[in-house]
């Protein structure tokens, strides 16, 4: 239920394809991981993350993914978590594609390693997002 909100916002912001006007529109899996920050880390050390995370994501076969990092600014339970995760990818598909290289690889898994030195996460979902407006 604690995500239902995070879905909602996620889906102004999920770079879905909105079809024309004649189809209905596309869903997008989208990942979400809830997680709380570690002893004396924050979320420098997450973005710090992310710029190796950038890198090693543009070097891989499918870097066709998009990720943002939420920060709670008015949430009805303030100690669910310190940060949301959420990556989203055109399909299925090219999510296990690209799931499969960043778990499996050495660099990857290294800085899969990192990142939890970073943060606990203590929920992982998985959502299906459809946008229906694209406004911005």
């Amino acid at each position: 239920m604690k995500y239902i909100l995070a879905a909602i916002m996620f889906s102004f912001v999920a770079p879905a394809a909105l079809a024309d006007d004649h189809e209905g529109a596309v869903q997008v899996p989208v990942e979400v991981w809830a997680c709380n920050y570690k002893d004396g880390k924050s979320i420098a050390d997450l973005e710090a993350w992310y710029e190796d995370f950038n890198s090693l994501s543009d070097q891989m076969e499918n870097p066709e993914f998009s990720a943002w990092i939420w920060s709670p600014y008015f949430v009805s339970d303030l100690k669910g978590a310190d940060v949301a995760i959420a990556t989203s990818f055109p399909s299925l598909e090219s999510m296990g594609q690209s799931m499969q290289e960043f778990f499996g690889g050495e660099e990857t898994g290294q800085l899969f390693l990192d990142y939890q030195d970073i943060v606990d996460c203590t929920s992982r979902e998985l959502w299906m997002v459809q946008q229906m407006r694209s406004g911005m």
